[in-house]
């Protein structure tokens, strides 16, 4: 399939196994909820100098950590572009079945259904931060998809969506402000361990000495509405598990008695440690 389009404002995916990309600055911050339950709650997060608000209406609630898979791909398609040496429109389009196994979901009946339902979440939530800005008080208002078109034919049956992302996203795209993401994050059924291992690929990224948050930065930076003993609870078990893509994690109370995790890049490990890991040639998952 041609990447080419004659409408100068859309660009047609083609490469269906694009390797994932994730935008910089909103890595390290919360946008979506990490619950699998509706959110209907708002996300308000300030820390230093950055602030973020999440919204959206109480009928459809707060898109999620797996709707953000879809604006992922489509991030992922337009990056490819980009390599290619092209300047790609902010409007990407795919079969739906496509998409479904991009991000690595089946592509039963119900799934297209379930599709849909977070393409709605995923234009009804708007996001007001300043985290871009490095000085001053400029303000972004954007939502996670800024338009979304879903054609069917006369039996009801997709036939393509088109997804716009907004300008503040797409601009990211061709200023190259993307971090690659293991495509095992896809595999991971936690919200939390999703939301972490984005934490840690931006932090921790490839320091040889990894990253130090305290549970309760954690705690901040998620923007889950748990109390923190239940949120402390919850990252115990995460440690104990350790199955995040990359990054090892370890528990330990520091000098001033507080719980603190630390991420460190699985190949920095010594060769003889456990939980070091060799990388693979990539291979995607066909989903089930």
């Amino acid at each position: 399939m041609s990447s080419r389009s004659p409408q100068p404002d859309l660009f047609i995916a083609a490469v269906a196994d694009a390797p994932f990309r994730d935008q910089l600055d909103l890595m390290a911050v919360p946008i979506v909820s990490l619950a699998k339950s509706k959110r209907t709650a708002p996300i308000r997060f300030k820390r230093g100098e950055v602030e973020v608000e999440v919204s959206a209406p109480a009928h459809l609630g707060l898109a999620s950590i797996w709707d953000l898979d879809v604006v992922l791909w489509a991030l992922s398609q337009l990056n490819e572009a980009v390599n290619r040496g092209e300047t790609p429109p902010a409007t990407v389009t795919a079969p739906a079945y496509d998409i479904l196994q991009a991000i690595q979901r089946g592509t039963g009946g119900d799934h297209y259904e379930r599709l849909k339902a977070a393409l709605d979440r995923l234009v009804a939530t708007t996001v007001r931060t300043n985290a871009r800005v490095r000085k001053g008080r400029r303000w972004e208002t954007f939502h996670l998809l800024e338009r979304v078109s879903w054609e069917e034919d006369e039996q009801g049956r997709s036939k393509g969506v088109s997804i716009t992302l907004p300008e503040w996203l797409h601009r990211a795209v061709l200023d190259r402000r993307v971090l690659a993401l293991d495509e095992r994050y896809f595999a991971l059924t936690s919200g939390l361990a999703r939301w972490l291992y984005r934490l840690a690929r931006k932090q921790a990224g490839d320091r040889p000495d990894g990253w130090r948050w305290s549970f309760a930065e954690l705690h901040e930076r998620s923007g889950v509405t748990r109390p923190l003993r239940s949120f402390a609870s919850d990252l115990r078990r995460l440690v104990e598990v350790n199955d995040l893509p990359e990054y090892l994690l370890t528990a330990y109370v520091d000098e001033g008695g507080a719980e603190c995790l630390h991420a460190t890049r699985r190949s920095r490990l010594a060769l003889d440690h456990p939980g070091r890991e060799i990388r693979l040639p990539r291979h995607r998952r066909n989903p089930a």
